[in-house]
Parts: C-alpha cells; structure tokens; sequence
C-alpha cells in the first residue's frame, strides 16, 4: 500500500499506533528489571513450543477420541510438576535476588509459561484477526523467517552450552583441577556470546590453576584448545550451522554494537537480530520492487540466499 494514498482516518490510526508503541517501549524499559523473569521464560516457552506442539499432534492422532479428557490430565500434572519446579526454584535463588518484583515474577512464570504454550493457537488466531486480510501471507512468511532464525539459533546455543560445558568439567576432573563442575559451567554459560565466549570462559579455570595447580596451566590451555577446536570442527557445523549465515568479520562488528547498546544482552542478541534484520531487509526489497514477487516466493529466495 502506498502511504501517499492513506487517507486522513488511515494516516491518523498509523500516527497513534507509532505513539502507543512508543510509550509501550518506554514501559517496557523501565521495567526491564521486574520483566526480567517473564523474558527468560518467553525464551524457554518459545524453545519449548515446538515439542509441544509436537506432542499434541501425537496425542492427537494417536487418542482422537478420547482427547479432551487426557489433554486435561495431562495439563494437570505439567501445571502441578512446573508449580513443583518453580518451588525448588525459588528456594534456591530466592536469596539471590531481594527485589519484590524479581520474586514475584518467579513465582507467576512457571504459571504464565504454561498458559502461553497452552493457548498458543488462540494467540495466533487472534494476532490474525487484527491484521487486514491482504497482509496475513506476509506475516506469515515475515514471521516463518524470523523463527527459522531466532529459534535455530538460540536452540543451538542451549545444546552448546550443555556439550561444552561437560566436555570442560570432564577435562577438569581429569585433570584433577579444583571447582571443575563450577568453572565447566561458567565456560558452557559464555559459550552464549559468539567469538569471544570461549575465550572468556576459559580465564576463569586458568586464574584458579594458577592459584592451586601452576605445574597444570598448561594442561587447561591445552583442553581450552581442543574442546574449542571439537567444538567448532564437530558440532557448530552440525547444531548451529546455517541459522545465521553471518560472516566471522560481521559477527564481530556485531558483538561490539550490541555490547554497547544493551551490555551482556546485547552481545548475546546481536548476532541473531542482525541475521534477522538481513533477512527482513531482504524480503522487503523483493517484496516492494517494481515486479514484486509473491510472498511465498520472496522468503524461498531469502532463504536461499539470492
């Protein structure tokens, strides 16, 4: 549509929806704090949703007809185990964080999780419905490419974590190095920020060989080494390979915006929302040109890379 032809009511609907995006955008960053809690489970929701939605498929062909009545049982006890989950939880690092909101958060998300994978459909159907009908294929394909991204990429780094950080912890316990289960963790933890992850989760176990084991220092470097190199050679190729298509000099560029930015979630983000800003970019440019093509034939393109 071009906005040239908006006419005064159409001009004025934009004009406010750009206001209340504004102010919600300020809310949201003044209370990034307190949101924290609902953010980190949007995330674990949004990794978990397609297994569940793999499951109810199953359940679906597989009890059609007694479905209802088992679908409630078993949201019964998903609801009862994450209510268990949140308990233990909030136990553990209630002492962490004093904040009432950051507490109270912790105490509603495994709740609000639970709904939002629940009503997933629902949701969809009702962002639909505020969407004209001439935009609904676009959101789609807009929306298709920016999950293959978003959701490739952070499911991949959350398997890279956990291999990374028992690789470390196994090489540490051989090596006989003190706080091996603490440090494997710490590595596995920054592996999240691309490039440098590796490099900074490895200083932490060569400060403590240094204090208690100097004659082993060059054995952690050593295993630093190696777990990078099966890492990179091995696994990034097979778990994260593709999802970002980002060359090594861009990516770099990218961490050190993000980080300047929004610190610590900027460099975690950075890669991936320049990925998905490339991506949409692209998709426009194919989508606004003189012969646009189809919105199906715009992301295959995208996709492809041409």
């Amino acid at each position: 549509m071009n906005v040239a032809n908006w006419s005064l009511r159409q001009r004025a609907r934009a004009i406010i929806t750009l206001i209340l995006a504004i102010v919600a955008l300020m809310v949201l960053y003044v209370a990034r704090a307190a949101l924290l809690p609902f953010i980190l489970g949007l995330l674990l929701a949004y990794i978990m949703l397609p297994f569940i939605n793999w499951l109810d498929l199953r359940l679906q062909l597989a009890f059609h007809r007694r479905r209802l009545a088992l679908e409630r049982s078993i949201q019964d006890r998903l609801q009862a185990l994450i209510e268990a989950l949140q308990a233990g939880l909030f136990k553990t690092i209630g002492v962490l964080f004093s904040t009432v909101s950051f507490v109270l958060g912790l105490v509603i998300v495994p709740l609000w999780m639970f709904y939002i994978l629940r009503d997933q459909p629902e949701m969809d159907a009702s962002l639909y419905r505020l969407i004209p009908d001439a935009y609904h294929e676009d959101v789609r394909s807009i929306r298709a490419l920016i999950d293959e991204v978003l959701s490739g990429y952070l499911r991949g780094q959350l398997i890279l974590i956990v291999i990374v950080a028992l690789m470390f912890f196994i090489g540490l316990e051989l090596i006989g190095i003190d706080f091996a289960l603490l440090l494997g963790t710490i590595v596995g933890l920054l592996e999240v920020i691309p490039v440098l992850g590796p490099i900074l989760g490895a200083i932490p176990a060569l400060v403590v060989t240094l204090a208690t084991a100097p004659s082993k220092v060059w054995l952690v470097v050593l295993l630093a080494i190696v777990v990078q190199q099966i890492e990179n050679n091995f696994f990034v190729p097979q778990i994260a390979g593709g999802t970002v298509r980002l060359h090594p000099a861009i990516v770099m560029i990218a961490l050190v915006i993000g980080g300047a930015v929004a610190g610590a979630v900027g460099l975690v983000l950075s890669v991936p929302l320049t990925a998905i800003t490339r991506d949409l970019a692209h998709y426009l440019y194919l989508r606004l040109a003189d012969q646009p093509l189809s919105p199906q034939e715009a992301a295959a393109r995208v996709r492809n890379g041409f």
